[in-house]
């Protein structure tokens, strides 16, 4: 756990919200660190602890943290676009970023009396794993949870985890959040791509968790937990999760697909202006262009979505589970779009980008790994959609 980050904030006055552009500005300006910073992150398998300083003193986790307990709680778009920025440096920051920064909104849905125990210093974040595991037994005043949960991406710099498991019979799946310290580390994340987030496994075993830090997965997926009740003033709290989470991590995709057509433009202008001659030039810039197309596409599907996430839930209106399975379907598709992109460039280029230390290598491995998550699969979100519009057995 990195000691910077109780340092930032520990004042409950309210936090003065930078304008969005300077929130963009501070990102993009942290990029060529982030790149100098990639081999450490890759060999430590985790974010190095002042790239989190970094991005605390930008204010970055304060962007959807409400501003009862010192945040800002901006728009979700500014986070996603955030996490697409920080991508153009390093895509496990960016990863680990998309995950602790969008848990400022979740705390938020939790009962008054949680969030201030967690935010009792400011600039606490949280991680989280969703996919339900363990099991969790009512005691006195709270539960007793047990089990192991996998893909804790950013565990290593949190000072809380949110967690999934069943309790009862007949079994209600409920979020627990729990001090991180509360948990054993499984130092298991050996992977591909993506080294850096430190998505490790975390085990408990009865650890106690009071009622006021517990709410149902039914309420957070629908909007409906105890902390809309807590922030009237701002619809994100109030939003199905999932409307807006299909726009968490995939934006790290496309700022991959941005890195590697910069990558490979910047790359070969290099060698034309040097003289470098490329054997067949014509089909070289079709295969670019086709790429490019794919990266703007990829673009144009986040900006649309977020826009009109930012503007329906500023209105007020209801969003149902056509809305929820059509973002979480646009999500995966623009994912599977970006990745086409990626691998098109890898391909004119031809063969130098394969070792290990060139820059197209990392967005490659990065992409792969990030394509995996199943919450972005989009033959599964495609099937759900179809069967929204009506086409399923009556």
């Amino acid at each position: 756990m990195s000691a910077n980050l109780t340092v930032v904030g520990a004042s409950q006055a309210p936090a003065v919200a930078p304008e969005v552009e300077g929130l963009y500005a501070a990102a993009r300006a942290m990029v060529p660190t982030l790149v100098d910073l990639g081999g450490k992150t890759t060999a430590e398998r985790s974010v190095p602890a002042e790239t989190i300083a970094a991005f605390q003193n930008a204010g970055f986790f304060r962007v959807l943290q409400p501003k009862k307990y010192g945040g800002y709680q901006m728009p979700f778009s500014v986070f996603a676009n955030l996490v697409r920025e920080l991508a153009h440096g390093c895509a496990s920051s960016a990863w680990v970023y998309a995950v602790t920064g969008e848990l400022g909104w979740v705390m938020a849905m939790f009962p008054e009396e949680g969030q201030a125990e967690v935010w009792r210093d400011p600039s606490a974040i949280g991680c989280a794993a969703i996919d339900p595991a363990g099991r969790a037994d009512e005691d006195a005043g709270g539960y007793r949870l047990t089990g192991r949960w996998r893909f804790v991406s950013g565990s290593d710099h949190a000072q809380w985890v949110m967690v999934t498991a069943p309790c009862g019979e007949p079994p209600i799946i409920r979020q627990f959040l729990v001090r991180r310290n509360e948990f054993e580390t499984v130092d298991d994340w050996h992977v591909l791509g993506l080294q850096g987030t430190g998505s490790r496994t975390l085990v408990a075993d009865k650890v106690f968790v009071p009622a006021h830090r517990t709410i149902t997965q039914e309420g957070m997926l629908t909007g409906s937990t105890p902390g809309a009740d807590v922030h009237t003033n701002h619809p994100v709290y109030r939003s199905p999760r999932r409307y807006l989470t299909a726009f968490s991590l995939s934006p790290v995709l496309v700022g991959l697909a941005e890195r590697a057509l910069t990558i490979v433009v910047e790359g070969t202008a290099r060698k034309l202006t040097a003289g470098q001659l490329l054997p067949d030039l014509e089909g070289f810039q079709l295969r670019v262009g086709e790429a490019a197309a794919s990266v703007e596409t990829a673009r144009a599907i986040l900006d649309r979505h977020l826009q009109e996430a930012d503007r329906r839930l500023a209105a007020g209106e209801a969003i149902s589970d056509f809305d929820v399975q059509r973002n979480r379907m646009m999500a995966s598709h623009m994912m599977r779009v970006a990745r086409d992109a990626v691998d098109r460039l890898c391909t004119a280029t031809g063969s130098g980008w394969i070792f290990d230390n060139t820059a197209l290598n990392v967005v490659f491995r990065d992409t792969i790994a990030g394509a995996t998550h199943r919450a972005m699969n989009f033959d599964a979100n495609a099937k759900t959609y179809a069967r929204s519009l009506g086409l399923r057995i009556p």
